[in-house]
């Protein structure tokens, strides 16, 4: 069942020159403020244990697609998640402790959140979304492997971007060390935008301070700036049964394959993993 409910947006900082929609730029506008987070050089985490012995004295703030909510809407909203949860403070610890990690990012209201469980329900979604879309398909993601499921990926972007659809694709160097030079050469050569997250070769990247093991581990699809994917599933044969079916990844008789979850997003935070996709990029 989907969760109409309150989502943290990720951090974002500056766009590069891809493809956005009005509504998304509208969004981005009226969507949460900055984030920051570990990954961005953020200060050190609260304790969580010291967090959950001290009595909850910060007033939780939220805000939806128009911008920030009023303090006293923001105190009901937390009064009837109150009354669903039971007369315990954890749920109002919890979101102080959100709030208190990500400052300058109050949490965002109105979005709906669908529980993907495994990898054939996540594929089979992601699918769906990558065969409606109308504008443009950002994707991020570790591992891109050149296997059934790797196959059944480029050929529904390349159906899509031979349409009119801007597909730009981001893909971590270790993680498809053993995807052939051919597999992406074929995306490029379709018209797709592609980047190779920090090269194995310190000489192909565009950075001064070259760090081996600086990865991308993000796996993000955002589809039109309207409906957005994120977690642990990559793109591989290795998710694409129960952890009883053998490994793609890994040939051997007592190999098994990865059970991982993902989370499909609608509402006002996808603006804000558009941004996030946008600033790795840039």
């Amino acid at each position: 069942m989907p969760y109409q409910g309150l989502v943290q947006p990720p951090h974002w900082r500056s766009l590069p020159l891809l493809r956005v929609t009005t509504t998304v730029r509208r969004m981005a506008v009226a969507a949460c403020g900055l984030l920051t987070c570990a990954c961005a050089g953020c200060a050190s985490l609260p304790d969580a244990a010291q967090e959950m012995e001290r009595p909850h004295t910060a007033a939780v703030e939220f805000d939806n697609a128009r911008g920030p909510v009023s303090a006293s809407k923001s105190a009901g909203i937390i009064e009837g998640l109150k009354r669903k949860s039971g007369d315990i403070d954890i749920l109002e610890k919890h979101l102080a402790m959100e709030q208190a990690i990500n400052a300058d990012s109050p949490l965002v209201l109105g979005n709906k959140l669908i529980l993907l469980q495994d990898g054939p329900a996540t594929y089979q979604a992601m699918f769906a979304a990558i065969g409606k879309a109308k504008d443009h398909i950002n994707l991020e993601t570790y591992i891109f492997e050149d296997d059934d499921i790797g196959k059944q990926f480029a050929d529904l972007l390349l159906e899509r971007q031979a349409a009119g659809v801007q597909v730009n694709l981001i893909y971590d160097s270790v993680g498809c060390l053993n995807t052939p030079k051919e597999f992406f050469a074929r995306l490029s050569a379709g018209g797709i935008q592609l980047l190779e997250f920090n090269p194995i070769n310190p000489l192909a990247g565009n950075k001064k301070e070259w760090l081996l093991n600086n990865r991308d581990h993000r796996k993000l699809l955002v589809i039109d700036g309207r409906i957005a994917f994120i977690g642990g599933i990559n793109i591989s044969e290795s998710y694409s049964s129960g952890p009883s079916t053998k490994s793609a990844r890994k040939k051997g008789p007592s190999t098994v394959g990865w059970r991982d979850s993902h989370l499909q997003l609608e509402g006002p935070v996808v603006a804000e993993f558009q941004m996030l996709f946008m600033d790795t990029w840039t």
